[in-house]
Order: C-alpha cells, then sequence, then structure tokens
C-alpha cells in the first residue's frame, strides 16, 4: 500500500496559460498577431492567434464553485480555479491534492507545442514557443523548483532550430521536453526517417526526458467520424502503443543510449501485451531487415522507457512484466478526467495490494529518478 510519509509525484498534469503569457513576453511587433485573449459577441472568452479563434472547454480546466460545470462549455479565466494558471494557486491545490511535484503540459499550446505548426509566420511561431519555455521557467516553476518540474515544447518545424531550443533550455534547468507521439500524422517527417537525429543528439546530450503526450499526433484513434466522442476512452492507450512500437523498432535508442522516453496519459496494461507482440516480431528472422532495432523489445523498454496512469488495475497485477522501475503515476490536474481533490485517495486505493516498497517507487522515487527532482 501507499505510505503514508510518499510525496508523490505526477507526471502529467496541465498549465493552462494565463492571458498575459504571449502579450507580455513576445516582442512588440509580433503582439497583435500573437496569443491573446478576446472577448467574442456572444459573450465568450477565446484565444486568438493570428485568424485562427481558439476557445478553452471548462473539461480541460476546474471550475470555480457558483459556476455551471458543464465540461463541453466554455470557460472564462474568471470562473477558473486560480491553480490552473497561477503558479502559487496551483501548490495549494497541490497541497488539497495530496500531490507533492507535478510535470506539467501546455494547454492552448497544445501538448506538444504543435499549436504552432503550420504558422503562416514560422519566426512568430518560434518566438511563441521560446516564449512559452521562458515562462515555464521565469514564472511557473521558479515559484517552486522542486515541486513545479519544468517541460519545454519545441519548435517541431525545424529540427535544427529544435536541436537548439534543446541546449538553451536544458542550460536554463528544463528536466523534459513534450514531442509528438506520431510526428507523421502531423505532417511532419516519421520516427522511421534520419530527419530528427539532430534533435536526438541534443536530447542525448542534454539528458532530457522525451515525454509523448496522448493526442499529440493531433488526433486520438477512433472507429468512424460517426463514433460518440466519449469512444476514445475505451483505448486511450491505442496512441500511446503505436508511439512505443515505434520507438522499440526504428533503432532510435540503440544509437542514443542514454535517452529515456515517458508516455504519457495513456496508461500501463496495455505494455504487457505490446511486449509480447514485439518479442515475436524481432524474433523473425525475415523481418529482421524492416526495423533499425538491434535490441530485443523488452530490453529497450525496460533501459529507456516508462508508462503513466491515472487509476489501473490491469498494470498493477503485472508489474513483473512491466516492471516495477518503469511506471509512474498522474494526476492530470485540471482536467475533468481527475480525481482532484481526491487524487492521492484514488492512487492510495489503486496500490492498496502493492507491497508498500514498490507503491513508494510508483508514487514517488521513479519520477524523482526520471525527471533529476
Amino acid at each position: 500500500m501507499l505510505p503514508a510519509d510518499t510525496r508523490c509525484v505526477s507526471v502529467d498534469d496541465h498549465i493552462i496559460e494565463p492571458p498575459h503569457l504571449w502579450q507580455s513576453r513576445l516582442p512588440a511587433r509580433l503582439r497583435e498577431r500573437g496569443p491573446r485573449v478576446v472577448e467574442l459577441d456572444d459573450g465568450t472568452e477565446a484565444w486568438c492567434y493570428e485568424d485562427e479563434i481558439v476557445q478553452t472547454a471548462r473539461g480541460s480546466t476546474r471550475t470555480l464553485p457558483g459556476f455551471v460545470d458543464e465540461p463541453r462549455s466554455i470557460a472564462r479565466f474568471s470562473e477558473m480555479r486560480r491553480g490552473c494558471y497561477e503558479p502559487h494557486a496551483r501548490l495549494a491545490d497541490m497541497d488539497l491534492d495530496g500531490v507533492w511535484a507535478q510535470v506539467a503540459f501546455p494547454d492552448f499550446s497544445r501538448f506538444a507545442g504543435h499549436r504552432f505548426l503550420g504558422s503562416a509566420d514560422p519566426a512568430l511561431a518560434t518566438a511563441c514557443i521560446r516564449a512559452y519555455n521562458d515562462f515555464v521557467v521565469d514564472e511557473w516553476c521558479t515559484v517552486d523548483p522542486e515541486r513545479l518540474v519544468p517541460l519545454g515544447v519545441l519548435p517541431l518545424w525545424d529540427v535544427e532550430e529544435a536541436a537548439a531550443e534543446v541546449r538553451r533550455i536544458a542550460a536554463r534547468g528544463m528536466k523534459a521536453i513534450a514531442f509528438s507521439e506520431n510526428p507523421a500524422a502531423l505532417g511532419l517527417p516519421s520516427m522511421w526517417t534520419d530527419h530528427w537525429e539532430p534533435l536526438w543528439d541534443a536530447v542525448d546530450e542534454t539528458g532530457l526526458v522525451v515525454c509523448l503526450h496522448i493526442g499529440s499526433s493531433g488526433r486520438l484513434i477512433m472507429s468512424s467520424a460517426d463514433a460518440p466522442p466519449s469512444m476514445v476512452l475505451p483505448h486511450m492507450g491505442v496512441n500511446s502503443m503505436v508511439a512505443c512500437t515505434d520507438w522499440l523498432f526504428t533503432g532510435v535508442l540503440d544509437r542514443h543510449r542514454a535517452m529515456r522516453v515517458a508516455f504519457s496519459e495513456g496508461g500501463a496494461g496495455w505494455v504487457p501485451y505490446l511486449l509480447e507482440q514485439s518479442e515475436k516480431v524481432f524474433a523473425t528472422r525475415s523481418l529482421r531487415a524492416q526495423f533499425g532495432a538491434t535490441r530485443p523489445p523488452s530490453e529497450v523498454f525496460a533501459e529507456h522507457m516508462t508508462v503513466c496512469f491515472m487509476s489501473d488495475d490491469a498494470a498493477m497485477r503485472a508489474l513483473d512484466v512491466i516492471g516495477e522501475d518503469n511506471i509512474t503515476w498522474e494526476s492530470d490536474y485540471p482536467h475533468e478526467d481527475g480525481y482532484f481533490p481526491h487524487s492521492r485517495e484514488r492512487l492510495a486505493a489503486t496500490l492498496a495490494d502493492v507491497p508498500d516498497a514498490v507503491a513508494r517507487k510508483i508514487a514517488e522515487t521513479n519520477a524523482r529518478r526520471l525527471f533529476g527532482i
């Protein structure tokens, strides 16, 4: 079970970017086209970036008491808990939730910063990426660098710029970067090309963790366009399975042995099945020429990868296959599918039958080791 003195570390949470972020950090000449919060004619609030209007759904936030909390409705900053977008308030909400530290992804920027991909002005897009990363270091995490763990995003449209940004933000204290679970789905070169090698060189050199959040390919896999949106929920881990397969077989992790890859919000119960099938493929001599990996998939996974969960009893029954050192926990604050303000209680229930030493690893020390906190 979860020891009472465990300081729980969540490896997947989100920052609702505050309205001032880009308007205070972009050069003056770029602010008019950069992200800004505007009032719409229907009385709602939205982000405006270039010619794009983006509204924040309440399901991505936590609503203050007294306001309608319908997940599909539109959220206003004045109706959100301040912990969604303000770091001091975030720490207070973490205390309320029993969470000691968090690794947070962006929201408006999208989970791998790919909101800015395809911008009409690549210079503006790159400036937006740098502004977000500097905000994370200078305003968000500086409030408590141990408890608020910095994760950055990259200009994915320019691999040399992305590599340079890795080195820049690593020097500023970043612990991790977000990368797309499937760059090909975003119209970028796939994991099977050598296009990304300059980026992997920079990651290998700096030691930043590569975090792959579900949906960072711009889509969640669904059976059909007319399936209800909720039908992605039962098979949420499929996106992570596809991403994991690429990382197991492309050979990237054979060429870059120091790299660590974290799968975010995809659950963990799928790992035993994927590894079993991957071992069969790897053992088939006639298929060997099709992939670049030189080590068995189970070895690659054990050495380089971690998965995480909010609630995953299947994973708890398969810890001997997943590996007690390869699994972490997430609270996903402030998203609606989290358990705030009862995240620690829910985690304790999931770990009720897990040995204390292993429960501590899952809830705290694995994440500490992975992110160097």
